[in-house]
């Protein structure tokens, strides 16, 4: 069956929002978010905003405003919103750790079994205003920042996309084009981090500055990099870290194939966790990557890539990716 018409949540409207700056077609932002194109276009149309100009209109989609807009129509319909007592009620539980669907069977039990709230309005109550959201959802029990419904869960990793069905070519380095990748985590409390690419063949090596560890940030921060020389990647290899679960995004903006290692396996991807280490000797764990620039994490990589290696007969990774493709990446 093909996709539906459906509402944006506040975090597609922000990956719609990093989408369209980045200069995707509608069609391909509707591809990358699981949505029928029809949803963005319509998205775009209802939750624009329009600047004056002194020729006319500028129209602008601004995820912030976006999502205003689509709560201000919405507060309407929340029974919460309108009915005082019934509110207090609930956040007082709420606030007591409650979870909604205790909240609406204790409310059924003191009414005869008749419902007074569903679970799920209390759920659309706190998710759709971002000041109660920032205020409720550590009290419930996931403490998601984001609601995912459990109708539209994913599961793990497609077994097809397991290294098992991963190309021989590919397993025994005879074909120039497949990376591996990586993050590489720094001291606590500080939510930068690496992205780091290995060439299989060439050993040649990309680090990428990251700005948190969620699933979109970090697949917008490789697509957004990796895009203008999307021609040499053929696969990129993953571990099954919850950081690369936008793996989709990935593969579809970047053109390329997708494999991820079992488990607790580590070695299947050794080129990459390999050059970490070595990272590690110039960038170690308690040094704070929010304060390094990414012109001296590029630094690092460029002296990496320009050491000769045993593997490649003692010449170096800049060495050789340039005998496959007459450039350097940066």
């Amino acid at each position: 069956m093909g996709k539906h018409y459906c509402q944006l949540n506040e975090q597609k409207r922000i990956s719609l929002g990093i989408l369209l700056r980045e200069g995707y077609s509608k069609a391909q932002v509707a591809d990358i978010l699981g949505v029928h194109r029809a949803t963005v276009y319509r998205e775009i149309k209802r939750n624009s905003s329009r600047y004056r100009l002194k020729k006319g209109y500028l129209k602008f989609y601004g995820a912030q405003l976006a999502q205003r807009k689509s709560i201000a129509r919405r507060q309407r319909r929340l029974k919460l919103l309108k009915e005082k007592e019934l509110r207090e009620y609930v956040h007082n539980k709420l606030l007591k750790g409650w979870s909604p669907w205790q909240i609406e069977g204790r409310l059924k039990l003191e009414n005869s079994g008749k419902c007074i709230i569903s679970h799920e309005t209390i759920y659309r109550y706190i998710y759709n205003d971002n000041e109660l959201r920032n205020q409720l959802y550590k009290k419930l029990r996931r403490k998601h920042f984001f609601r995912v419904k459990r109708g539209q869960r994913k599961p793990r990793i497609p077994k097809e996309l397991m290294i098992e069905n991963r190309p021989k070519e590919i397993n025994t380095r005879d074909i120039f084009g497949h990376w591996e990748c990586d993050l590489m985590i720094f001291k606590k409390g500080v939510k930068g981090n690496l992205i780091t690419l290995r060439e299989r063949i060439s050993r040649y090596l990309l680090a990428i500055k990251n700005a948190n560890k969620t699933a979109k940030g970090t697949a917008l921060t490789l697509i957004s990099t990796a895009k203008g020389y999307k021609s040499y990647i053929n696969s990129i290899t993953f571990d099954q870290g919850s950081e690369f679960q936008r793996y989709d995004w990935i593969r579809g903006c970047l053109e390329t194939e997708i494999y991820f290692c079992e488990p607790g396996a580590p070695e299947q991807k050794g080129a990459v966790e390999n050059v970490n280490g070595v990272i590690r000797v110039e960038l170690p764990r308690i040094v704070d990557i929010d304060k390094v620039k990414q012109n001296e994490i590029s630094k690092v990589a460029d002296e990496i890539n320009e050491r000769p290696l045993k593997c490649l007969g003692y010449k170096t990774p800049k060495e050789v990716f340039m005998e496959y493709t007459g450039c350097i990446l940066r």
